[in-house]
This record gives C-alpha cells, sequence and structure tokens, in this order.
C-alpha cells in the first residue's frame, strides 16, 4: 500500500494480532498500520463508500451467476481515471476469499488473469498487482466527482419499483438489479450521471403508477432537496426540463 500511495487499511474481524515481527516486515509504512481500522462487518467497512470492488480468483461461466463477471485491474483503473470520490478494493481470506453473499454486497468485482490451471494467487501478490494497476492509471487531478451510495441506492429503488409495478417476475427482477448493479460498478458513475438517471427514473416510476412520487418516499429518496440544490445537477439536465413536484 506505501509503495503505491495507499493509506487507508481496514480490517473486517481479524483472527490475528500484529505484533513485533509483523511490524518489523512493514518498514516504512508504520504509519499504515498505525492508522488501521477494524470493523465488526464488512457492510460496516464499506459503508459510506463511493463504490466497493470485491476481488475474486473465481470467474463463473453460467450465464445467471451475474456477480462473478469481473473486471480486471486494468480496466478498474481506466474506469476510476480522474474520478474523485473514495474506492474500496476488498480482499477476501488468504484461503478461501469473498463468499458469493460478500461479493453481492459489493458494487463490482474484480480478478486478475491467470493461467486456467492455476488461478489463485497469494494475498499479497494479488493486493500488490492491483496496487500496481491503480497507481499507473492514476491521473494528476481528480475531476469529476463519483455517485454516493446513497444516490446509487435510489437508482436501484426507482429501477427495482419500476421492473415490479411493469410485471417482471421476483426471479427476473432479482437478476435485473444484479446486472445494473454490476453497470454501475463498472462503469463508476459520476454524481451528474447518476443524477440524471434519478430524475428519469423517477418520472417512469410516476408513469407507471400514474401518481407524484413524493420526494421524501423513504428508502426512494436518498437524494434529497439539499443535495441536489447545493451539487446543482438540475443544471446538469439539458433533456430534461425542470419540474416541481407538490
Amino acid at each position: 500500500m506505501k509503495n503505491f500511495g495507499f493509506s487507508q487499511l481496514h480490517l473486517v474481524n481479524p483472527t490475528a494480532t500484529l505484533g513485533p515481527s509483523g511490524r518489523m516486515r512493514g518498514g516504512h509504512a508504520q504509519d499504515v498500520l498505525d492508522s488501521i481500522v477494524e470493523s465488526d462487518s464488512l457492510n460496516e467497512a464499506i459503508e459510506g463508500l463511493n463504490l466497493s470492488i470485491g476481488t475474486t480468483a473465481q470467474k463463473s461461466y453460467v450465464a445467471s451467476n451475474l456477480v462473478r463477471k469481473p473486471m480486471t485491474p486494468r480496466e478498474l483503473g481506466h474506469v476510476l481515471r480522474n474520478q474523485a470520490g473514495t474506492v474500496g478494493i476488498v480482499f477476501g481470506r488468504e484461503g478461501t476469499g469473498l463468499t458469493n453473499i460478500e461479493l453481492a454486497g459489493c458494487d463490482a468485482t474484480l480478478t486478475i488473469p491467470t493461467v486456467s490451471d492455476y488461478q489463485t494467487m497469494n494475498l499479497s501478490h494479488a493486493a500488490t498487482i492491483v496496487f500496481y494497476e491503480l497507481h499507473i492509471a492514476a491521473g494528476e487531478s481528480s475531476s469529476d466527482e463519483l455517485a454516493s451510495a446513497e444516490v446509487k441506492k435510489t437508482i436501484l429503488g426507482f429501477l427495482s419499483e419500476s421492473a415490479s409495478r411493469s410485471g417482471l417476475e421476483e426471479h427476473a427482477g432479482t437478476l435485473l438489479m444484479r446486472a445494473f448493479r454490476n453497470v454501475l460498478g463498472r462503469s463508476a458513475i459520476r454524481h451528474r450521471e447518476a443524477s440524471l438517471l434519478v430524475e428519469a427514473l423517477r418520472r417512469i416510476l410516476e408513469t407507471l403508477t400514474q401518481t407524484e412520487v413524493p420526494k421524501d418516499s423513504g428508502a426512494l429518496s436518498a437524494v434529497s432537496e439539499t443535495e441536489t440544490e447545493t451539487r446543482g445537477w438540475e443544471q446538469d439536465k439539458p433533456g430534461l426540463p425542470q419540474r416541481h413536484v407538490s
């Protein structure tokens, strides 16, 4: 992490204690070790991130297993180039990696291309390759802000409700949500782009229900009026004229 400019290390339920030997192997990265944050769950560790990327050595060739359809570290680097926001790379256990449930909790997945005869890498080696690729792809400045987790949750909420009201079966709806979450994760969607989607999906849902959807309607309204005014997203919708909903 220190070699490639990363400094925020979060551990989820660590079973080992960092002793003198571990610190000695840390070399000049003592500041990284001193700033370790421990969490009780993966959800707690990735809360508040603009983007969470789960790592896996196991790719799926089954079309329905959308969780294990990963991108490469190089592809992730290109996606994140010149983006502003907080991204978390989630590495699993040394022996068993991340479960399907844990991967499903991340916005997107990543794998390092290896030969089919021996796909699994040591955790430290895998982390080094990912950090290297992200370091190489990093631009000198970050201009576009990534969409927040709350905005993406709003998008998925509107999409899920619209799919349900359109008559889509529950199983198909679940696959749709996973597919759309993959798309959001791999694209590293910007806040302005996400805001456009929020407004468009809000209007689609209003049309399906033939009623106005209040802006404070629970889980589907994570984008508050304050946030939209602060970020000026109404001014960034040339194809969507402003409309006031009472």
